[in-house]
């Protein structure tokens, strides 16, 4: 028998409904009807005149920005292909390309632009980037925007508004980050600030009841405590969080071969929660600590 023969879960029905960065079952975000119209009624003028409006898309992380993002660029897709009218939708996320060189090579790739990983200079990608709005308006979203932005020495910003049939989505966790803009940038861009405000109890209660739904085998977690995770997530102000403690309950519960999760599992996965989170704020204060005897040892040398 090998460590892995029993696959068989009692309480697993597909754990990946839980993960942070997963697609919501159904495909369209939950309890965010209302903002997907109202971010949608800004961008309608690209299937008349290939522009739209500019997007500032902000919140607190766990609000759905992403989610939101991405199935507005599918719709938007999509009507495209219904309609065969020349628009594309581009999504980077520039927490992981990091540089405004990587962002430009995952914007030029997912405008339908074959690039090899590397070898192409800056000026190449814009080249190429201009040959294909010759031929549709794009609209490129940027996730986690926050990591380019103070990188000025390359302000892709600048450089995607000031081309025709352009249009720019921005996505971060904080207003603050759009006044960080290039002053240029930011003099044009001119972008529709747009909040997204966190999920109420009742919205948190029904996005976990849809994903336990989809990951959990019937009856493997009561309403009563799938209350109780709903308003701790609510709390929060993080969505995730719901679905951290959920899948940490359901590993629990699996492990020690039971067929329900019960109280103890829950108050097991909030203590790791809690326990994850008190380690991440003294990671951010021995950061900032390392970074002011940086800036002291500095000093002293003048």
């Amino acid at each position: 028998m090998t460590l892995f023969e029993n696959l068989q879960s009692r309480i697993f029905k597909d754990a990946r409904w839980l993960q942070p960065l997963s697609e919501p079952p159904s495909g369209k975000p939950l309890c965010r009807e209302s903002d997907l119209e109202f971010m949608a009624s800004f961008l309608l003028e690209i299937f008349r005149t290939g522009h739209g409006r500019n997007l500032f898309i902000y919140g607190k992380p766990g609000t759905g920005k992403t989610v939101c993002i991405r199935y507005l660029l599918n719709e938007i897709n999509k009507h495209a292909e219904e309609t065969e009218m020349p628009v594309s939708a581009v999504y980077v996320n520039a927490g992981r390309t990091r540089t405004p060189y990587y962002t430009m090579l995952e914007i030029v790739k997912g405008s339908g632009f074959k690039v090899p990983e590397a070898g192409w200079q800056m000026f190449r990608l814009k080249s190429a980037f201009e040959n294909v709005l010759e031929e549709k308006a794009i609209v490129v979203a940027i996730d986690e925007v926050d990591a380019i932005i103070y990188k000025e020495r390359e302000p892709i910003i600048y450089y995607l508004n000031s081309q025709p049939k352009t249009t720019l989505i921005l996505v971060s966790n904080k207003i603050e980050d759009a006044a960080q803009l290039p002053e240029r940038a930011l003099s044009t861009l001119q972008p529709k600030l747009i909040k997204l405000e966190p999920y109420n109890f009742e919205e948190t209660k029904k996005i976990l009841k849809d994903r336990v739904e989809h990951a959990f085998q019937p009856k493997a977690i009561s309403n009563r405590l799938l209350n109780k995770v709903a308003e701790t997530a609510s709390e929060s102000g993080d969505i995730r969080t719901g679905f951290s403690v959920l899948l940490s309950a359901g590993s629990d519960a699996e492990r020690a071969e039971k067929s329900k999760i019960d109280s103890e599992d829950i108050q097991s996965a909030f203590k790791g929660k809690r326990m994850i989170e008190l380690l991440k704020k003294l990671q951010d204060i021995k950061s900032r600590v390392e970074k002011r005897k940086r800036k002291k040892r500095k000093f002293k040398l003048f």
